[in-house]
């Protein structure tokens, strides 16, 4: 596979060298200066009073190119382009959003980016969660096509990235999942003892976020030899499919300690079959994504822990950046390599400290992009 993305990378850059080249679009800021210090990034605010009244009367089209609309995390992400939509009509900004969704197909993923880059052109900008690690390049590449601007998160191959196709493709961000992962997985073996037998409920193989979960729970596991794995599986990041690999499973494993999951719609369809037998909160369950339903099973007893992985923050603040680049504000030609690349915040939930993440979606302060959108 990794092949396929270095062909497309290059025929990307032969066919598209004039523009890569450039550094950036007509419309954006000139691509001279050295790079920007870390401090300046930190402290960088959009300042309304900096963007030419032209841009401000530019129609902008922001997008989310998600899954669907069926899990509580997919929409925490579209909500967070939403709220981003709301501050810039607070700074006068002519906007409108579109939520992408794929439904989980590499191809209905690509083109529907690549409908939106064609409609919107140089006045794009749009977070997209590649649905595998194979599709990043492609996805960036056909905003590239248009002149807008993309920012990624989770997935993409360790061999191509955002300073392939300066300026457009800006970013990647993804919270630190391997760490994550350790953490729960640490919290459930704690919980049971020390030992015992637990499920695995893996996600999406071929998928970097499922990739890097697998390696914290491997992690967490080589410290506690007194746990058993007696079944695991791909749940494909579904509820559905869940819930039907721990109702096989449960029957045959009466002494089960713990079930984890690599998200929380994963960690919902191992609780209902717990629910279903009478099992729920003996046996331990943890996720990942820090999902309303899931934080509300905590408060409950059902679930013990979760990473909460903010997807208001990944969307909002991601199209912040980017309009930030949009408005000629920012050049990321400049930007040091950590600051194409890096970590999201994220927050630990457990019974302690769920009522806190259930008080409502987050307010932000989007003037202020990297200073909270990236794990400083």
């Amino acid at each position: 596979m990794k092949r396929v993305v270095v062909f497309l990378c290059v025929l990307s850059i032969v066919t598209g060298m004039a523009f890569a080249a450039g550094g950036r679009d007509a419309d954006v800021a000139a691509p001279a200066g050295p790079p920007y210090t870390a401090a300046e990034l930190i402290n960088f605010r959009i300042d309304p009073a900096q963007i030419p009244r032209d841009r401000l009367n530019t129609l902008l089209h922001i997008g989310a190119s998600i899954r669907s609309l069926d899990g509580a995390y997919y929409v925490s992400k579209n909500t967070g382009m939403q709220m981003f939509g709301a501050f810039l009509r607070s700074i006068g900004q002519n906007v409108q959003e579109h939520s992408l969704l794929h439904g989980g197909t590499n191809a209905g993923q690509l083109d529907s980016i690549r409908a939106f880059s064609a409609m919107a052109g140089r006045n794009g900008i749009i977070y997209a969660d590649p649905n595998e690690d194979a599709v990043a390049f492609v996805l960036a590449d056909a905003m590239r096509t248009g002149g807008g601007f993309v920012g990624t998160a989770w997935n993409k191959p360790d061999d191509v990235g955002p300073a392939d196709l300066t300026p457009n493709w800006v970013i990647h961000t993804s919270p630190d999942n391997v760490a994550g992962a350790y953490r729960t997985a640490r919290a459930m073996f704690e919980a049971m003892g020390g030992s015992g037998e637990i499920f695995i409920i893996n996600g999406m193989m071929g998928n970097t976020a499922a990739i890097d979960r697998r390696a914290g729970l491997e992690r967490a596991l080589a410290a506690f030899p007194g746990i058993t794995v007696v079944r695991e599986d791909t749940g494909n990041w579904q509820t559905p499919e869940a819930l039907r690999l721990s109702e096989t499973w449960l029957p045959l494993h009466p002494n089960l300690g713990g079930i984890w999951t690599a998200n929380d719609s994963m960690a919902l369809g191992a609780v209902q079959a717990l629910q279903a037998r009478g099992q729920a909160g003996r046996v331990h369950v943890v996720g990942f994504d820090g999902t309303t339903p899931v934080i509300e099973q905590i408060r409950d007893g059902n679930i013990l822990a979760t990473v909460s992985a903010n997807g208001y923050l990944q969307s909002g603040f991601t199209l912040a950046i980017l309009y930030s680049v949009w408005a000629g504000l920012l050049n990321p030609a400049r930007f040091p390599a950590d600051f194409r690349e890096f970590a999201t915040p994220t927050g630990f939930i457990t019974s302690a400290n769920a009522a806190e993440f259930l008080a409502g979606p987050p307010r932000f302060d989007f003037t202020r992009p990297f200073f909270y959108g990236r794990d400083n």
